[in-house]
């Protein structure tokens, strides 16, 4: 993946938080955002807007703890913005050379691309919901602070989900 580069002369501070934060989110945080809105070059661009953003917030203090769940719920914001833009309420299809070149031709292979069609299907806040405590690793009180909303309604969603995800995968059996 690219690197997400900052010229930073002024700030040394922000600068070496910025470069920790980079290192250590960039690649699962455009992971889930290229989940989100299904184009990997906007992700990256959501991504690097994040950062950037994190960076403007540093350099008005530079001690303000800037944590993963800030990042994910700035990038879901962010993704959830461009999906409004568009006009896209569910996340979009990713692209078919991905989904080609990114997994194996197996049955694991299959079921994923039957799980990622299935995925589409959510609405945006069930799939965020799934996204954050499945892939991201997040407990239904960090997802919840993330996406603004209180810890049983993320499970809510989260029950919701897989009843529709279990129903579609029933279906394409």
């Amino acid at each position: 993946m690219d690197q997400v580069y900052l010229a930073v002369a002024d700030a040394p501070v922000a600068h070496a938080r910025i470069e920790s934060l980079v290192k250590e989110h960039q690649t699962k945080l455009s992971r889930y955002v290229r989940r989100m809105v299904g184009d990997p070059d906007v992700a990256l661009d959501i991504a690097q807007d994040v950062f950037f953003a994190a960076y403007r917030t540093l350099q008005h203090d530079p001690e303000r703890p800037l944590t993963a769940g800030w990042l994910y719920k700035t990038a879901t914001n962010n993704a959830i913005s461009f999906l409004r833009r568009k006009k896209i309420v569910r996340f979009t299809p990713l692209d078919r050379d991905w989904e080609v070149r990114g997994l194996r031709i197996d049955e694991r292979s299959a079921a994923s691309i039957d799980l990622q069609s299935a995925m589409r299907r959510l609405p945006g806040e069930q799939a965020a919901a799934i996204m954050l405590t499945s892939y991201a690793g997040y407990t239904s009180q960090e997802a919840a602070s993330v996406l603004g909303t209180t810890a049983d309604a993320v499970r809510q969603r989260v029950c919701r989900a897989m009843r529709t995800l279990r129903a579609v995968m029933m279906e394409n059996a």
